[in-house]
């Protein structure tokens, strides 16, 4: 058959740019791919979480605040037998230790404290009462045995139970209560100690005074203060402003969190989102704030804080009813506190570690060029003069990481120019689809012009192959006439030399007889023919490959220059 040069040019050149327009296309779709991928693994492996988000922001900065509180009181039971009056634990000077465990939060950077008043000075109701019964049952069991008739033993849970009861009458008393503050682990990062008592001093103080306090059947809050100084504080909220519905966030130490007994578990605080309920006044005057959601006993004392980190309550009661399982929970509202703190005159101005840590959590949560260089710059501060504060660990090594990879400007100081939003996902996300949205447009071009060229090289073909057809076997065509020559038949046709394309009836000898005009009946296979023929200069009509003259023997034109011939 005959093919254009140009043409077979032109192919090549459409197949050589659909194959590098494929390659672009699967670059373009990894870097993309790379990037989401990048850009997921980097939001989930920040520490502190979603920081971009105030509310979780405001969270992080106000945790380091929040301490555990754990208060001790020595406790006595005195059983009165009908022999006389004995008092359990038996000994001078020895008493049963019972802790209660509460919440509290740093208000000032020089070791004021906001708690619950129950906190600091556990009432002595019947729980407690039934929790000292739990204590000394085994050791007046052990005394009832020693002293009492053989065969009339008795067992520590059955003295348990005659305790709550009343049948073995007694009176519990209290020595005063003293409180221990522990720093929770935001601040000292993971604990090495295998139990409290072995923690080092520098992270754990005595409560050494009550500042102010108004009783649990009062409002329920107190300031207690101990000997640390510039520490993390958090500012006191306006309660006036709480809505229902308004969402809080509560952080504290609840019991039932307690899984372990090893000091990183037991300082390592938990963080609820609460929900206001209502708004309400006890008939004491207090102002409260009822809550919905997961408030817990250990949660005492806790900060429920507002959007912004302030203090809007503090976690105080809650009312359970006989008849359900459920219960209310109630927060003193922090105007409670205010007049407390006004009274005291505190000096609540944050103080220069909660400055600095304010800032860098403020620069860690940015998205404005330079801010991981900040952000590294102020945790390197922070870690160089608060070597206690352990809980900058993560998120310098993140920011040390981050900064690597961030371009600053050299021009103008990062901590000083108003520096413009970093918007390389961004690009690479309008880059990737204009780059695909061309990919595109390419692709239906190519297919579009390739079945052109397709469907025309096909319309080639078919013509090329019904002229050889027709050169190699004439006689059907011929036949085809119902006034076709009987003459040009195959037997005639062998007859002829064979040419070396194999076409032996193209280019024979004409016959003796005169020749007649083909006369074609069928439309379809006029169109054919009349397709591959072609006059000649001898006025004769050939069909395109033909060597010689079908009528007269000439021998064929030369063919066109800008055609070649291929086998």
């Amino acid at each position: 058959m005959y093919r254009s040069g140009s043409t077979d040019t032109q192919s090549h050149l459409a197949s050589w740019f659909f194959r590098v327009m494929l390659v672009i296309g699967f670059a373009c779709l990894f870097i993309i791919s790379t990037t989401v991928t990048a850009s997921t693994t980097y939001a989930s492996g920040r520490p502190g979480g979603n920081v971009t988000d105030p509310v979780v922001r405001a969270v992080d900065i106000a945790e380091p605040a929040v301490v555990r509180i754990i208060t001790t009181l020595g406790a006595h039971l005195t059983v009165h037998f009908s022999q006389g009056n004995v008092t359990f634990p038996q000994g001078t000077g020895n008493s049963y230790p019972v802790q209660l465990s509460g919440s509290g939060t740093f208000i000032t950077a020089h070791g004021d404290i906001l708690t619950a008043d129950h906190v600091i000075n556990p009432p002595h109701d019947p729980a407690l009462n039934q929790f000292l019964d739990d204590l000394a049952a085994k050791d007046v069991a052990a005394y009832m045995n020693l002293n009492a008739k053989s065969g009339s033993q008795v067992s520590p849970n059955q003295v348990d139970q005659e305790l709550k009861s009343g049948q073995i009458a007694a009176s519990p008393t209290y020595d005063p209560a003293t409180s221990e503050v522990f720093l929770n682990t935001t601040y000292t990062g993971p604990l090495t100690a295998t139990d409290l008592a072995n923690l080092p001093f520098q992270l754990h103080a005595a409560v050494d005074r009550i500042e102010k306090e108004s009783s649990f059947n009062q409002r329920d809050v107190a300031i207690v203060h101990v000997n640390m100084n510039d520490m993390a504080s958090v500012q006191l909220g306006d309660s006036g402003t709480v809505q229902q519905q308004d969402q809080l966030t509560i952080i504290g130490f609840p019991g039932n969190g307690d899984v372990s007994n090893l000091p990183t578990d037991l300082l390592t605080a938990s963080v609820n989102t609460i929900s206001v309920s209502s708004i309400k006044t006890t008939d004491t005057g207090a102002h409260v704030i009822q809550v919905g959601g997961n408030v817990e006993h250990g949660d005492s004392g806790g900060p429920a804080l507002d959007s912004n980190g302030a203090v809007i309550g503090i976690v105080s009661f809650g009312l359970v009813s006989s008849d359900s399982t459920g219960g209310t929970s109630f927060l003193q509202a922090s105007s409670s506190a205010r007049e407390l703190v006004q009274s005291l005159k505190l000096n609540m101005a944050p103080g220069a570690f909660q400055q600095v840590w304010s800032k860098a959590m403020t620069d860690y949560a940015s998205n404005t060029s330079g801010h991981w260089h900040r952000a590294q710059q102020e945790f390197e501060q922070i870690a160089a003069k608060y070597p206690l504060f352990k809980g900058v660990t993560s998120y310098l090594t993140y920011t040390q990481e981050q900064a690597k990879t961030e371009k600053v400007s050299t021009t103008t100081s990062p901590a000083t120019r108003p520096a413009p939003t970093n918007t390389f996902p961004l690009l690479a996300w309008i880059i990737g689809g204009i780059i695909v949205l061309i990919l595109l447009l390419a692709l239906f071009f190519m297919v579009f012009f390739r079945r052109r060229r397709k469907k025309k090289a096909a319309n080639r073909a078919n013509a090329g192959q019904v002229s050889q057809d027709q050169g190699i076997q004439p006689a059907p065509i011929t036949q085809r006439g119902p006034n076709s020559h009987p003459g040009v038949v195959a037997g005639q046709q062998k007859q002829g030399a064979p040419q070396d394309d194999g076409m032996t009836a193209f280019g024979a000898a004409p016959a003796t007889h005169t020749p007649q005009p083909v006369q074609q009946s069928s439309t379809s296979v006029q169109t054919v023919v009349s397709g591959t023929l072609r006059p000649w200069p001898c006025g004769h009509m050939n069909r395109s490959n033909a060597r010689f003259c079908s009528i007269c023997g000439e021998p064929a034109p030369e063919p066109p220059t800008s055609r070649r011939f291929e086998q």
